[in-house]
């Protein structure tokens, strides 16, 4: 019972002492009124700016200082300057009070400074460009400029719809794509063309693989040839030498040695193949009594 009698005189007597006094109640015992700072947000300048005013009122219709914190930014005959070089600035203002009012609390405000306007300019010019039919043309500049240039890049001096970015692609060409490019940049300080030049187009290569017949062959007899194209194109055949009639894959020859040329000859996508020969024997027809 007696360290509860204890306990108990201890919480007594530390509800009744007076609690400690706070840093922001310390000002209310002087009488003084408060006041507040209302400083506007300040918005983002260009480096050439003339220099301009801040906003920044005290509550208490007192006058409010202000300094640059920090940024390209100087104080000068009351108002803000800039010294010409892009960055965040950092301004504070402050109202030290008076006999009726309290200091009022700091105030800052950020803002950006653009860099200086300028003309478009290319750091880095397109490059000439060589593809196969279904491969990838890739073609990118650099630019600089203030404020940030438009681009738009152009296929023998006529404009590419889309195409309005820093690099121009195609994932798969084809033939009609050849061409002089080049890209026009501009902003609100000039305007700039980029050197034009070539891409090349070229057709894809392709081969043909010619099977032999099975088997001996007889004069007189239909034959079918047989060949394929890696493109899968349809291929043709010809006689190259000896006495024999081709209708489409089909072969009838006289006896002895007939050489036959499979060709195919390309289209837009493809280049003519390198022609595959095969020599055929035919022997006398069954029953002729030749051999």
């Amino acid at each position: 019972m007696r360290a509860q009698a204890r306990i108990a005189l201890i919480l007594a007597l530390a509800a009744s002492a007076p609690a400690p006094a706070r840093a922001d109640d310390a000002p209310a015992r002087d009488g003084r009124r408060s006041q507040e700072i209302v400083f506007g947000e300040i918005p983002e300048h260009s480096a050439a700016d003339a220099p301009f005013g801040i906003s920044a009122k005290a509550t208490s219709g007192l006058p409010v200082a202000w300094v640059v914190v920090s940024g390209p930014a100087v104080a000068d005959g009351g108002k803000l300057r800039l010294t010409g070089s892009p960055g965040l600035v950092i301004v504070r203002a402050s109202q030290a009070g008076n006999a009726a009012f309290q200091p009022a609390r700091d105030a800052e405000r950020a803002f950006s400074v653009r860099p200086k306007p300028s003309a478009p300019e290319f750091t880095a010019q397109p490059s000439a460009q060589e593809a196969t039919v279904g491969g990838v043309i890739l073609i990118s500049v650099g630019v600089s400029g203030e404020p940030q240039p438009a681009l738009q890049w152009r296929k023998d001096g006529t404009p590419i719809p889309g195409a309005t970015g820093r690099t121009y692609s195609v994932p798969q060409s084809g033939s009609n794509d050849a061409g002089a490019y080049d890209v026009v940049a501009k902003n609100a300080s000039g305007t700039a063309i980029s050197d034009r030049v070539s891409v090349g187009i070229e057709k894809r290569i392709q081969f043909v693989s010619f099977f032999a017949p099975n088997g001996p062959l007889a004069a007189g007899q239909s034959v079918t040839l047989s060949a394929s194209a890696s493109s899968g194109l349809p291929v043709q055949f010809e006689v190259s030498s000896g006495v024999a009639s081709i209708s489409g894959t089909t072969i009838t020859a006289q006896p002895g040695t007939v050489t036959v040329r499979a060709t195919q000859k390309g289209d837009s996508e493809y280049q003519a193949a390198e022609p595959v020969t095969q020599t055929l024997v035919f022997g006398a027809a069954p029953g002729s009594g030749r051999y």
